[in-house]
């Protein structure tokens, strides 16, 4: 009986480590995936309504935005762009999200169609993005963006 046991605690101390590894990293809480689901829209809506303020509470001060033209600007840059009238978006619509958190830091994936124009320039019609979130203080703050053009 003994040798089976043994058997058993080693077979059991070889198996777990593997099954821990196969897991993914990733947490998942609805709560916080709907939170976070919720702040794209929110940030959605400023774009379109040209809302500096509301943006202005989504982004950290360190946000840092890579457009689908390589081009990037901090969040001053990106507010005064808006509050210029330089960027104008008439419709955003999000789609495909997938929410990944780790912690305190999340990663928010998406494509999105769009209209509107930057400088006179339409807007590229078709984007993926990744967005990046930490937990500052209680709340979720963006921190960095990055769009890419979907051809």
């Amino acid at each position: 009986m003994k040798p089976t046991i043994a058997v058993l605690l080693l077979a059991l101390a070889f198996l777990t480590p593997a099954q821990t590894q196969k897991s993914p990293p990733v947490q998942r809480t609805g709560a916080t995936t709907q939170a976070l689901i919720g702040l794209e829209n929110k940030w959605v809506d400023a774009l379109v309504k040209s809302d500096a303020a509301a943006l202005d509470s989504i982004f950290a001060p360190t946000y840092v935005d890579t457009d689908e033209h390589s081009q990037r600007s901090d969040k001053q840059g990106v507010l005064s762009a808006l509050k210029s009238g330089d960027l104008h978006i008439a419709s955003i619509k999000l789609s495909d999200l997938q929410v990944h958190v780790y912690g305190d830091a999340a990663i928010v994936i998406g494509a999105a169609a769009q209209a509107g124009n930057f400088k006179g320039q339409p807007l590229t019609p078709k984007i993926i993005f990744t967005d990046t979130f930490i937990k500052q203080d209680g709340k979720w703050k963006a921190v960095a963006s990055h769009r890419s053009a979907v051809l």
